[in-house]
């Protein structure tokens, strides 16, 4: 938990440095590996700087005998630009794309065309704030494990103590609670928390509180905004431990 509390209080403390108070995230669950591709070949275009027209690029973008790749240049191309139109079709592709296996292509292409837009039209610096589990609005999405000691099976009476505790603390934090999934010997919570908010008191007031009946949390638990864990790869990391 430290490490991933240690880098959003340094990005929150950079962002109110700089005195930005604009900045974008990416709500659906694109894997950082496919965002970073993303963002190279934006920058591999951008260094081109071969000109191209929006309405042409448009036309590419619909058209049923266009390849994938010719796709990917277009959201691209469309997206370096500070144009509504162009915005627009990114946002009417990506509502449904001909091509699913372009849809987290153009998510990204449709978050950086409102950066670029919102820059151009405002004067105003834009942050665009990456994580691989995306967020919506200003709040960040994160993926949190939790583990009974000794692996010990939950009982009934337990899983409603987690579940009561877990809600009540979140809930104070203005945490939106989107998913929680109680397994044998463990739990884990994905959620919604506030950019400008730190949790961790909350998560740990939770297992503490938790913990007054009869101390059957680990104190420790693992806190993600990489990936939401499988659960064979939870299974994989308990048997680990």
């Amino acid at each position: 938990m430290s490490g991933q509390d240690d880098l959003l209080a340094k990005l929150r403390q950079t962002l109110n440095e700089q005195g930005i108070d604009s900045f974008h995230i990416l709500e659906e669950l694109v894997p950082i590996e496919e965002q970073m591709a993303y963002f190279r070949y934006f920058d591999r275009l951008r260094r081109e700087n071969s000109p191209f027209v929006r309405d042409e690029e448009v036309s590419v973008l619909f058209s049923p005998d266009e390849t994938i790749e010719r796709k990917k240049r277009s959201l691209t191309l469309l997206a370096s630009i500070p144009d509504v139109g162009a915005y627009r079709s990114i946002e009417t592709y990506h509502s449904s794309p001909q091509e699913p296996e372009l849809f987290n292509w153009s998510a990204m292409a449709l978050v950086s065309s409102r950066i670029i837009l919102s820059s151009d039209l405002s004067g105003q610096q834009q942050v665009y704030i990456s994580s691989g589990l995306g967020g919506h609005d200003r709040k960040l999405r994160f993926f949190a494990l939790f583990t009974t000691r000794d692996r010990q099976v939950l009982t009934d009476l337990q899983r409603e103590i987690v579940e009561r505790e877990f809600i009540f603390q979140l809930q104070k934090a203005e945490v939106v609670i989107e998913k929680i999934d109680i397994k044998e010997n463990y739990f884990t919570i994905l959620m919604l928390f506030p950019f400008d908010k730190d949790i961790k008191s909350n998560l740990n007031a939770a297992v503490t509180e938790c913990n007054q009946y009869g101390n059957f949390l680990e104190t420790r638990f693992l806190f993600t905004n990489v990936k939401v864990l499988s659960e064979k790869e939870i299974d994989k990391l308990l048997e680990k431990k």
